[in-house]
């Protein structure tokens, strides 16, 4: 599991899927009651959980399929949202 931790609190998921679907070309990005998924095919995905920190908010990203697809995919989403411009403290 990949921890991004970005110097901005309250970040939504409706926020992070916005910013995923622009960065990653080829990926299916949605939201549900378990966080954001990012799917580049029904082998590999990756699952962002956001949890609030004093003064920050921390992404957990998790691979989830196939253990040798997901974890490039994972790490994908994860160096996505790290380079985010969109995350950065306003």
């Amino acid at each position: 599991m990949a921890k991004v931790r970005v110097p901005r609190k309250g970040v939504t998921q409706a926020e992070v899927a916005a910013v995923l679907s622009r960065r990653l070309t080829g990926f299916e990005v949605g939201a549900d009651a378990d966080g954001v998924f990012a799917r580049r095919s029904a082998l590999s995905a990756a699952v962002v959980r956001i949890t609030s920190v004093p003064g920050a908010t921390v992404f957990r990203v998790r691979a989830v399929g196939v253990p040798i697809a997901s974890h490039g995919t994972a790490r994908v989403v994860a160096d996505a949202l790290r380079r985010s411009p969109e995350f950065r403290s306003l």
